[in-house]
Order: structure tokens, then C-alpha cells, then sequence
């Protein structure tokens, strides 16, 4: 599917423009069907870009609806789910984009808010024995809070280990991803609350100093990229300030160095200055 030339209907769902592509699939604005009783005018649908059987389709339904159960006001709202030769699943719209492609350029405050509310939903998802599995600024979507400010939304559940579990690179979507994953992981360990810590803090170094950890990773070479990233350390970048900077080493430090949960995490990231 073509991220810039958005189809008029996907299944039952009226698509009102391309949001364009992100891990594992495409993302589109669309109005919802009236069978989901919605007083929300959009919805967001994620078109994953493989196909899918029933058997993972199944999988996959567990798994948001266990996801949608969670308890945190920082969780993306899942409404619907359905298989369309691939998965489509129905979320909550934030016209003010993600971390990773904001609408308009985010203050300092703003960006360590969504930061923040990220770290609080993966600790939820963690106290309620889920690991979310994909964590970075392509997942932490931007939303408006009541007061006018801005916070963040945890969303797209790591779903591609269940619906194409045997296709490893897919798994980790795109090439560049790997910046956001924990070195454990390449190795053969399952997404955790230390792996998701590790998560976090790239996510962290991501959004506050602009730059990766391991420099630009090219993004159409996934065996390069991977290769990059286990043949040297992470760097911290130079220019983050110091908190910001310890906050990073202390989720990226090996043993007993690095916090332990994702709620360290968000108290952390609210004490940094802003």
C-alpha cells in the first residue's frame, strides 16, 4: 500500500488522508463507522503491510484487547480490529502528531511531558504483566490535555512478534528502529521492564539532543544498521545538558546501574529542569 495515496474506504471506515508510514505498516485519518458508536469525529488506523492470517489475527485481538484493558490515562484508546487480508486496528486521533513528527515544533516542557506520560503508561503495562515491545518516538503520540497543555500517549503495542513471529527484522520494524532497541534484545532476549527501560532513555536522548545514539542509522540497509549498532557503544551526545545526560546513562547502564522500572523513569524525567 502506497503511505501517500490514501484508499476512499478500508473496510468500513471512510479514509480522509494518509498520516503516512511507520513501523510495520501505514497510518491513516478516517471517519469511524456508526456500528462503533463513537462521539469522536476521526480515528486512526494503523494498516500493517504484511498479510496476516486468521490464527495471528486472532493473537493480535488478545493482545489489544488486553492492551485496552490496562488502566492509565496514558494508554492510546483501541476501538476496533479487523482483517482485511492484513491487520487494521482503529485508535484515538491526535492532530498534534508524535514526538517523532510533531504537527508544530514542541517546546522543551512539552516534549518532557510526553516523555513523561510515556514512561507512566509502559509502567502500567508492565505492572499489569505486558511489556509494550516497540517503545520510541513514533509510538508517543501528542495530545491536548484539558488544561491546554501538552502531554503524550504510549500506542502501538509491539503486535508484529505475534502476527509475523518468524520474520526477525520485521519484527524490530524499520532499519533505524534498532536505535531504540535494547542491544539484549538483538542478542535474543524478550521484551521486559529492563529491556523497555533501555527504551525509554533512547527514546530520551531522541527527543532532547535531536541526535541517536549511534549517529544516523541508514534507514534502507537493515543488516548495516543492525551491524552498526553492535559494533560500537551508544554515544550520549555531547551538546544534552547534564540531568538530561544522566537521566540517558542511568537507563542505558549495564547491571544493577539502571533503573529498574519505567515509573523511575517518568519521576526522573519530572525533575529534570524545564
Amino acid at each position: 500500500m502506497d503511505a501517500t495515496v490514501a484508499p476512499r474506504m478500508i473496510a468500513d471506515y471512510e479514509v480522509v488522508r494518509p498520516l503516512g508510514e511507520g513501523n510495520h505498516g501505514h497510518y491513516f485519518v478516517a471517519r469511524p463507522p456508526a456500528r462503533l458508536g463513537l462521539d469522536e469525529e476521526f480515528v486512526t488506523l494503523k494498516v500493517f503491510g504484511d498479510r496476516v492470517a486468521e490464527q495471528a489475527y486472532d493473537r493480535g485481538v488478545r493482545e489489544l484487547r488486553a492492551f485496552a484493558a490496562v488502566r492509565s490515562e496514558y494508554l492510546v484508546r483501541v476501538y476496533d480490529a479487523v482483517l482485511e487480508d492484513t491487520f487494521v486496528y482503529a485508535t484515538e486521533h491526535f492532530p498534534l502528531g508524535t514526538l517523532a513528527a510533531p504537527a508544530r515544533p514542541l517546546a522543551r516542557e512539552e516534549a518532557l511531558a510526553a516523555l513523561e506520560h510515556a514512561a507512566r503508561a509502559a509502567h502500567a503495562l508492565h505492572e499489569a504483566g505486558m511489556a509494550h515491545g516497540d517503545i520510541n518516538p513514533t509510538n508517543i503520540w501528542l495530545a491536548e490535555q484539558a488544561d491546554g497543555t501538552v502531554g503524550g500517549r504510549l500506542s502501538d503495542l509491539g503486535l508484529t512478534r505475534f502476527l509475523t513471529p518468524g520474520n526477525t527484522m520485521t519484527g524490530m520494524g524499520r532499519p533505524s528502529s534498532v536505535e531504540f532497541t535494547d542491544p539484549d534484545i538483538l542478542a535474543g532476549a524478550v521484551p521486559s521492564r529492563r529491556t523497555e527501560v533501555w527504551s525509554l532513555g533512547a527514546t530520551a536522548h531522541r527527543a532532547l539532543s535531536g541526535a541517536g545514539l549511534y549517529g544516523e542509522l541508514p534507514d534502507t540497509q537493515p543488516l548495516l544498521a543492525i551491524r552498526r549498532v553492535l559494533a560500537k557503544p551508544a554515544e550520549i551526545d555531547p551538546g544534552l545538558d547534564e540531568p538530561d545526560a544522566a537521566l540517558v546513562r542511568d537507563c542505558l547502564a549495564a547491571g544493577e546501574a539502571r533503573l529498574t522500572t519505567a515509573e523511575q523513569v517518568a519521576d526522573r524525567i519530572a525533575q529534570l529542569p524545564r
